[in-house]
């Protein structure tokens, strides 16, 4: 039996190249550029390896995506129905390094560390007076792995949190005051700090806006979930007039976050450029799970995090 085709996309989270290339049950095809996937996937690439789409991808012979992302709003999931293209994310690989990565942005905010970095680079010495987490009331959006990752080391830090999800009845985490998204405003209103951690809208519509923005009032926002869950203007009217205290982004509404947004400027901002679920130990992580669903592909075991069946639609 031949191996399959895999077309791998030029950018990778660490190790996943290195993952393929080797794998002794796959044949690899790495190409330079999106010309490069598309054209290797028109040649008979069954598998796609990649957190990035382009309508071109979506060929004759594709009959599996292995997405190294957790989202998968990005994808034209009608389009793999009709073709009946499996798509597979990669959720639950980066969780704990996701809620370190929130946790660095919390901490360069409230303990001003961006705004040392910047002195740095004047050399300027100023003392900074920093704000500490232990007692402060933290509001999760999304408790999901990741969230419930975050919440779990906001608890250990002696903070209060609260979680927001669209049924709280079904929740089984670590969270016990866990409130429905009918709350978004109130728990705004009630918290010092609010972390992002849910996927996008489908419909792209942001969670935080001008009304949720003056409710959190002199606190920290930091987002770890998509860009797309905050109205980015509101955002930086917030930050403009002083009330709100603090930003700590990963992700922006556009990728890269464009030069002459005055988010790079804020010193009140501290950004990240979508690499919150990167480390060295992603690849062999994602390994793992890309080994057990080649063998469900080659219908020799069972899916994991297959959309529609690990994974509902409207997460």
């Amino acid at each position: 039996m031949s191996k399959p085709s895999v077309v791998l996309h030029p950018n990778l989270p660490p190790g996943v190249r290195e993952h393929l290339e080797a794998h002794p049950g796959i044949a690899a095809l790495s190409p330079s550029d999106s010309a490069g996937v598309a054209a290797a996937l028109s040649d008979g690439g069954e598998v796609l390896v990649t957190h990035t789409w382009d309508s071109a991808f979506l060929t004759p012979s594709l009959r599996w995506i292995a997405g190294t992302g957790a989202g998968f709003e990005q994808y034209p999931l009608a389009g793999f129905d009709a073709q009946g293209v499996v798509l597979t994310t990669a959720a639950g690989v980066h969780t704990d390094c996701v809620a370190e990565h929130a946790f660095a942005l919390l901490l360069a905010l409230t303990r001003r560390i961006g705004e040392a970095a910047r002195n740095m680079e004047r050399a300027r010495w100023e003392p900074l007076i920093g704000e500490e987490l232990v007692g402060k009331k933290l509001a999760v959006i999304g408790l999901g792995r990741i969230g419930d990752a975050i919440a779990r080391r906001a608890q250990a830090w002696g903070m209060t949190v609260a979680g927001l999800k669209r049924n709280p009845a079904g929740y089984a985490g670590p969270v016990a005051d866990v409130r429905g998204t009918d709350r978004l405003a109130e728990t705004c209103a009630w918290a010092d700090i609010v972390v992002l951690a849910s996927p996008a809208r489908p419909d792209g519509r942001p969670v935080i806006g001008a009304r949720e923005l003056e409710a959190l009032g002199p606190g920290w926002i930091v987002n770890v979930g998509r860009g797309s869950l905050i109205d980015e203007p509101a955002l930086i009217g917030a930050l403009s007039t002083g009330r709100l205290r603090g930003a700590g982004l990963d992700v922006t509404a556009t990728e890269p976050l464009p030069a002459d947004s005055p988010l790079w400027r804020d010193p009140k901002v501290v950004i990240s450029a979508h690499n919150g679920g990167a480390s060295p130990g992603f690849g062999k992580r994602w390994g793992v799970l890309f080994d057990q669903n080649l063998a469900a592909f080659a219908g020799a075991g069972s899916w994991i995090n297959r959309l529609g069946q690990d994974i509902p639609r409207g997460t």
